[in-house]
């Protein structure tokens, strides 16, 4: 039995929406890089999309952090060429944590998933007091 792994790559294409204190939104297209043996985007590459928008939400409010837990939802396949919209919005931003929850939805508005992530918080960046 021959066993390959499939690549998965993620943020070969994306464009900010928005970009404010707690609140990151971006655009990106599911390319074959994107996709599952199945055909649909992998559940890793999703998680990732979640995970980045989580640290960079951290990030707008003047911090670096890492991911302490997260729990994520698969409610609807993403399929090839799909623009998805990946939307975090910090909805606690405690002093040593921050709780991001993620939603990802496909152009026709369809949610295909929701996440939350607590973050811990490792310092301020590089340059900042």
């Amino acid at each position: 039995m021959d066993i390959l792994l499939h690549e998965i790559r993620v943020f070969e294409n994306y464009d900010v929406k928005l970009a404010e204190e707690g609140h990151i939104v971006i655009d990106t297209k599911v390319v074959d890089g994107s996709l599952n043996y199945y055909g649909n985007a992998h559940g890793g590459y999703l998680f990732t999309l979640c995970d980045q928008i989580s640290g960079l939400v951290s990030r707008s409010l003047g911090v670096n952090a890492v991911t302490l837990q997260s729990n994520i939802n698969y409610l609807r396949a993403g399929h090839l060429g799909d623009t998805l919209t990946v939307e975090g919005r910090c909805v606690h931003n405690g002093r040593t944590t921050k709780i991001v929850d993620t939603v990802i939805t496909n152009e026709k508005g369809d949610v295909i998933t929701k996440a939350s992530f607590t973050m811990f918080v490792t310092g301020k960046p590089a340059g900042d007091a």
